[in-house]
């Protein structure tokens, strides 16, 4: 192929060169013939402007000249004044002169030459007019003429420029001689010549465009050409390479026959009409055992087609040879083949004819599938094996009970028919000792069976080797091993397989198997695989029972929970409603002190306390009752069948008597009382919530009263909680409708009666205009956390009001403002941050604000609180303690607090007068303030009697109606504008 296309493109460069070179003569013999055909054009051109000329002038010398009006262009001709008639006058008086025919001639050829471009050109060897002396190319041509020449013709240069000329000779005729006579012409003479010039510029031009036209068409043909030799070319190489590939793809393809014949995977036999062999691949070696030499010549179906099934086979052959139809032709089927030592096994068999010398023949494709049916089996018993795997599993999901899904589980396995199972197993589950297996399910066992091995110890049988090992145990018969078994027994063989959990054993699983069953390995792990889930499922159903137990009981105290307890109190509730003779009653619980034990001895103690309480308060119960721990430190009993108030207190009293004994933890003696509340079922309850908010109630009221410890609920108690709860709605809302504002009262100094500061005093003044006491509010928001929110908008507006107040009276630059602060706002964790972020806010000095503390909220964490104060101490706050003396204060925790004043609680002023023991306790508390290094404030100086007293008790500031009642911060503006209003009497 390679010289063909050699030879191809050699011819193909001849071709181009050829046709090359035919273009170029045809380009240039064009050429030649444009250029040709143009000077033809020029000659003709010339003749027919000079025999037009010529033609001319015969006219212009036969009629001897032609008389014109004598214009400003037109002047008398100066040559030819000597004839004697020149110039001649009209009878009208117009004067004509003469135009002889040279002139005339003259004038024509310029008029021409401005016109058409054409010179013409009369040139004389003796002229008149000097304008027709003869130039060097007509001199040249005379000489010409003289030797006798007719015509010259010649391609010259005129001003630069190529021009065509045409001159011939002019003699001397008759009527000339009127002019040149003189001259000494005569007829006949040769007088000069008649010339004509073309311009060869335009005449080159169109040759020149020509040429470019000629240039153009023939560069297209060449080109044109060219790509037609290229397409040949290429059309003809294209022919020649798809047949060299064809011939190439058709010894490939033979060859890759060749090799796919020599290595299918297929045992590919080639067999005549009679079955003789005449083909046998490698692959039929492999498959067979025969070798090629073997086969060849011998009979098909004596080499590879069991004994049992040559007739057929060769009866098939027999018809498909005569009616040219094989019935497995084209499609595979599945039969039995036979290898060189006798053994049968599977293979897949298509049939193909073709015809030898118009003979049929057969080629048989027959591959071995033992590996596919081995696959298929398998794949068969994974599926079935992965169907009872999902089955189990979601039978171990199931919402059922335990025992039910554990039987249908063991159904489920004893029916895998694969496995070979007699039908009889059981499920043994580790008693809670760990030591022995009880039988937890079991199917097709005999009865006495059933009875033996009802308790297996471990170590016992083959059951109880199995869970003392933890190992698969494996029998193909019975044997000593067996040590339970019955001697009616059929024979038999086991599988005992651990069920485990984390190494844990939960039980054994148990199955009998035919007798000499042969064990695999895919049985053991597929039984395996089900003990785990089943292990898993007896490991969920222990989660469940401790998670059961949990969700209804609580961690630290193993009591009832809350959720349990109202479950059972539901259930009392619809007992009763049953039974109207059924009773009972909600005791409801809280530790007095817990909270002290917890702070003071840390939250291990707490739990320990807990504990103890617990357990006291199970024994004072019975066992139809029910202890629960509801959270903290609060507890409920559920006391069922009381027949009345007396049976209740009679556990009330037995639980109080066993809380006063001390619990000894750790070496502490500790004390917990409590406080009891109760409420009796009655069938005005619809939900267990409503018994138990009322026996809470009641425990709040025996809280509050320190001489009682135990209340029944009544319906006051259920009216003055419903009004706490519509006050903290209604304080809610007041937030948001604004009905909150801040009052002023000042604080005077005792000896001058000068205003010093004021107290900040919260007021709620409803929509409606009535007024709701402190006393009312501000214990519901201590209780309901509001009292922080509360707290905050009141120390805002005192700053920014004070801050305000000291700006417009410059008099009061040192005016404070006395702010409290709630217990509950101390627990606040960040207290600080927000009142310094109101401060940094509003722009207010820390000196010039008083936090005033009652001297109980310091008692409730005293050393958190004293590293709070000392902080804000630090920092530049001062602090008061109020209402001081109502609590139970320690003298040596006061020392510690960083206070700088003391305020004495209005209710002691106000006994000053009722005789000298009151005036003697202000007396001690002003003496143990100075002691302290703090000063006194006296509240609730209402009358001049009050005033003297403290002064003379010592009392540095007082604050009272006697000076003013809290003021809204528009009064306050004006008492500061006029602080004579405020009158103190100064006595002795």
């Amino acid at each position: 192929m390679g010289k063909l296309l050699f030879k191809i493109k050699g011819w193909a460069w001849i071709l181009t060169a050829v046709w090359s070179v035919v273009i170029l003569v045809s380009y240039f013999w064009n050429s030649h013939q444009v250029q040709s055909l143009l000077l033809d054009q020029a000659r003709t051109e010339l003749r027919a402007n000079f025999f037009k000329d010529q033609t001319f002038r015969l006219w212009a010398t036969k009629h001897g000249g032609v008389y014109v009006p004598v214009t400003e262009t037109q002047k008398p001709d100066p040559y030819v004044e000597f004839l004697p008639e020149r110039d001649i006058v009209t009878s009208s008086g117009k004067t004509l002169t003469l135009i002889n025919p040279a002139l005339m001639v003259r004038q024509f050829n310029e008029l021409a030459k401005s016109k058409f471009g054409a010179e013409g050109h009369i040139s004389g060897i003796k002229p008149l007019n000097p304008i027709n002396t003869a130039d060097e190319w007509e001199f040249k041509s005379f000489d010409m003429f003289k030797r006798g020449a007719k015509e010259f013709t010649e391609v010259t240069s005129m001003n630069n420029e190529p021009y065509l000329r045409l001159i011939r000779p002019m003699h001397m005729a008759a009527p000339c001689l009127k002019c040149h006579a003189q001259q000494g012409f005569t007829v006949g003479d040769l007088a000069g010549g008649v010339s004509v010039s073309v311009p060869l510029t335009p005449i080159e031009r169109l040759r020149e465009m020509r040429m470019i036209t000629l240039g153009a068409g023939h560069t297209f043909i060449w080109v044109l050409g060219l790509t037609g030799i290229g397409i040949a070319r290429r059309q003809i190489i294209t022919r020649v390479e798809e047949r060299e590939q064809i011939f190439d793809s058709l010894q490939e393809n033979e060859a890759r026959t060749r090799a796919i014949v020599s290595s299918s995977l297929d045992a590919i036999i080639t067999a005549d009409a009679n079955g003789i062999i005449t083909g046998w691949n490698e692959q039929a070696s492999t498959i067979f055992g025969w070798s090629e030499q073997d086969t060849l010549g011998e009979v098909l179906s004596n080499l590879i087609v069991p004994e049992r099934l040559r007739e057929a086979h060769n009866h098939g052959l027999q018809r498909a040879a005569a009616s040219s139809q094989v019935h497995e032709l084209n499609r595979r089927v599945e039969v039995v083949g036979l290898n060189r030592d006798g053994q049968e096994f599977p293979v897949e068999l298509s049939i193909t004819t073709f015809y030898i010398d118009g003979e049929i023949a057969f080629t048989a494709f027959i591959r071995d599938i033992s590996d596919r049916k081995a696959a298929e089996e398998k794949i068969e018993r994974d599926y079935a094996s992965q169907q009872l795997i999902a089955s189990v599993l979601e039978t171990s999901l199931q919402p059922a009970p335990f025992e039910q899904r554990l039987e249908q589980i063991l159904h489920q396995l004893l029916a895998t028919s694969w496995l070979n199972l007699q039908g009889k197993g059981a499920v043994y589950l580790v008693n809670d000792s760990g030591d022995t297996l009880e039988m937890a399910t079991q199917s097709g066992m005999p009865a006495k069976t059933v009875e033996k091995c009802a308790t297996v110890p471990l170590g016992v049988c083959l059951c109880g080797q199995a869970a003392a090992t933890g190992e698969v145990i494996y029998k193909a018969c019975v044997d000593d091993d067996h040590h339970r078994i019955d001697s009616g027994s059929e024979q038999h063989g086991h599988y005992c397989l651990p069920i485990k959990s984390s190494d844990r054993l939960l039980g054994i699983l148990t199955l009998y198997l035919d007798h000499d069953h042969q064990r695999s390995e895919e049985e053991i792990q597929l039984l395996s695989t089900i003990s785990h889930t089943i292990g898993g499922m007896i490991q969920r159903n222990e989660a469940e029972q401790s998670l059961l137990h949990n969700a209804y009981h609580d961690d630290l105290t193993g009591l009832p929970n809350r959720l349990l307890f109202m479950d059972r109190l539901a259930q009392a509730m619809a007992r009763h409603e049953r039974n109207q003779d059924y009773k009972f009653a909600v005791l409801f619980l809280d530790l007095d002190r817990f909270k002290v034990i917890n702070d003071s001895l840390g939250h291990s103690f707490g739990d320990k306390l807990l504990v103890k309480v617990a357990k006291r308060l199970e024994s004072c119960s019975r066992p139809t009752d029910t202890v629960a721990r509801l959270g903290g430190d609060e507890f409920t009993m559920l006391i069922e069948g009381p027949e009345s108030e007396l049976d209740i207190s009679r556990v009330t009293s037995r639980i109080h008597s066993e809380l006063r004994n001390p619990i000894d933890l750790i070496g502490h003696e500790i004390f917990a009382p409590c406080s009891i509340g109760i409420a009796f079922g009655n069938s005005d309850y619809k939900e267990p919530e409503e018994i138990l908010r009322d026996a809470d109630t009641a425990m709040y009221r025996a809280k509050s009263e320190s001489s009682i410890q135990t209340v029944f609920f009544d319906e006051a108690m259920h009216t003055s909680a419903l009004s706490r709860l519509t006050m903290e709605t209604d304080l809610r809302r007041a937030f948001e409708n604004q009905e909150l504002s801040v009052h002023y009262q000042p604080i005077v100094a005792a000896a001058t009666g000068e205003i010093e500061g004021f107290e900040a005093l919260a007021r709620w003044q409803r929509s409606d205009g009535s007024m709701v006491s402190p006393v009312e509010f501000i214990p519901v928001a201590e209780e309901t956390g509001l009292i922080n929110e509360l707290g905050m908008w009141v120390l805002h507006q005192a700053c920014k009001h004070t801050k305000q107040w000291r700006e417009a009276h410059p008099k009061f630059k040192d005016l404070y403002i006395s702010v409290n602060l709630s217990g509950k706002q101390l627990l606040q964790a960040d207290l600080f941050n927000c009142i310094e972020t109101i401060l940094l806010g509003v722009g207010f000095d820390p000196s010039c604000l008083r936090l005033e503390i009652t001297e109980s909220t310091l008692m409730a964490d005293t050393t958190a609180n004293n590293n709070l104060l000392t902080k804000f101490r630090d920092r530049g706050y001062r602090f008061y303690i109020d209402d001081f003396g109502t609590g139970y204060s320690s003298l040596s925790y006061l020392h510690s607090f960083p206070f700088e004043a003391l305020k004495i609680d209005r209710s002691f002023v106000l006994n000053l007068d009722q005789g000298s023991e009151h005036i003697d306790m202000v007396e001690t508390i002003v003496a143990i303030a100075h002691n302290f290094g703090m000063e006194v404030i006296a509240e609730g100086v209402e009358t001049e009697a009050h005033l003297k007293q403290l002064r003379d008790l010592g009392c540095e500031r007082l604050q009272g109606y006697l000076f003013s009642r809290p003021l809204p911060p528009e009064a306050v503006s004006e008492l500061l504008a006029n602080p004579e209003k405020i009158a103190i009497k100064q006595t002795d």
